[in-house]
């Protein structure tokens, strides 16, 4: 299946404000100060490229002992957004020059940031080299969920569990062992984590925190080391197409398929070594179990082949809220202060679409029988009982008949109103009734019925 955008998803005709009376508007800066931000950039970027050059050489000799480094974009997808930023022509409301000029300084800088990055992670194959071969990954819990299916809070349940190790969101950013020990050792003595959780929620769009429950300290959408480590957070700024092909996380474009069967699964493994290491045995001496969760079905069979022993769970949610609270949670994003956030009618075509064709690989991936174990928890039942919710996670997913002291019977009460952004799917130009259409069979698993005939 090739991702693609769905037409029959959307409301004809449907026209679609920027902004509606009471929501918060941030608007890109004025056509001056735009002007001098990309002249800096200009000199900041040539500034990097000439700091950095000397690292080349010591970072190719690297690639020679331990070879290329998962954490930075491959050449092909570089010079596939280059052509992107250059030639690419959207929907109203498109992209102006200057975004475009923005764009492709972002992505020269990422080329001069490359040896950088490469040999931080190549230092933690040279300080931890032998510690991280000796530690395997055994038997992963692997949540892949849809987003918005409630599958963060889910995790925050698990990853409580002592037997577990799972990386937070600070070490999905920086994946890499030794400035985790580095930090730990010095700033980490100065300033305490909910100093540092306050400045970086004081940084952050309230109608973000609104959307998401983020700690910087706590395990959270492992995908996001894609998008931040690689070029696929560029993607919405580039139209909904792009948008479908690069940041949908169920069928697989053809110029994507290395990037998540062998980069990120590279990442994956290596990342969740580091994150055994650093956890340490726990409190009997017992190696503990990774435990990781995000949206990344893309990936699922790769990592089916490279964990057989993995236990792979998923949160399966009715559609149309989690669409609608996606489109909400995307257009929250603090994004690019430059470039201002991504349009509505972009978000809301872009997300129909791909929700549609996770949906589909979901069901099937998750209902198909044999390999490796697979486990189901309906959103509706998990909202209702969640003790019995979490007997499913430990008695399928972990082995243990009893449930541990430390897990919660009951969700604590949540503020779920007054959001600052909260549009319908209608207000984003998307057809709630085509999208309910074209998943009947997907609606009926998460309700426990038969498939329609």
């Amino acid at each position: 299946m090739i991702p693609t955008l769905h037409p029959e998803l959307l409301l004809v005709g449907a026209e679609v404000p920027d902004a509606l009376p009471g929501e918060p508007v941030r608007p890109p800066p004025s056509a001056p100060v735009f002007a001098l931000k990309l002249a800096l950039r200009v000199f900041k970027t040539l500034l990097l490229f000439i700091v950095t050059a000397g690292l080349w050489p010591l970072y190719l000799l690297g690639v020679l002992v331990w070879g290329w480094t998962p954490n930075v974009p491959r050449m092909s997808q570089l010079w596939r957004y280059v052509g992107l930023v250059l030639t690419v022509r959207p929907p109203a409301p498109g992209i102006t020059l200057g975004a475009r000029l923005w764009l492709l300084l972002s992505l020269a800088q990422r080329v001069a940031w490359r040896p950088v990055f490469g040999l931080a992670w190549h230092l933690d194959e040279l300080l931890y080299g032998a510690a991280l071969r000796q530690t395997p990954v055994v038997a992963p819990l692997i949540e892949i969920s849809a987003a918005r299916s409630g599958s963060t809070q889910l995790a925050r349940y698990i990853e409580d569990d002592p037997q577990l190790a799972a990386p937070s969101t600070l070490q999905l950013f920086f994946p890499y062992l030794w400035l985790w020990r580095l930090v730990e050792l010095t700033l980490g003595r100065v300033i305490t984590k909910e100093q540092i959780s306050e400045r970086v929620d004081a940084m952050v769009p309230p109608e973000f925190n609104q959307r998401h429950e983020g700690d910087l300290f706590r395990t959270d959408t492992f995908d996001a080391v894609i998008f931040v480590l690689h070029l696929n957070v560029y993607c919405p700024f580039l139209g909904p197409q792009i948008m479908v092909e690069d940041f949908s996380f169920g069928p697989l474009a053809p110029h994507n398929r290395a990037l998540w069967e062998e980069d990120f699964v590279q990442i994956f493994d290596g990342l969740g070594r580091k994150t055994l290491v650093y956890a340490g045995p726990d409190a009997q001496g017992r190696p503990r179990r990774l435990f990781v969760k995000g949206h990344f079905l893309c990936a699922a069979d790769a990592l089916e082949r490279r964990y057989p022993d993995g236990r792979f769970l998923t949160m399966i949610r009715e559609p149309a809220p989690r669409l609608q609270s996606g489109v909400n949670f995307l257009r929250a994003n603090p994004g690019d202060p430059m470039l201002g956030q991504v349009p509505w009618p972009w978000l809301g075509a872009a997300l129909a679409s791909s929700e549609v064709d996770y949906c589909r690989i979901e069901q099937g991936w998750f209902t198909r029988t044999g390999g490796a174990r697979r486990t189901v928890l309906r959103f509706s039942e998990y909202v209702r009982d969640l003790e019995a919710a979490m007997r499913t996670v430990y008695r399928e997913c972990l082995d243990q008949d009893e449930l541990p002291p430390h897990v919660p019977r009951a969700h604590p009460p949540r503020e779920r109103t007054r959001y600052l952004l909260n549009r319908s799917l209608a207000q984003v130009g998307v057809d709630e009734a085509a999208v309910n259409a074209a998943l009947g069979d997907y609606i009926a698993w998460c309700r426990g019925e038969p498939p329609k005939a």
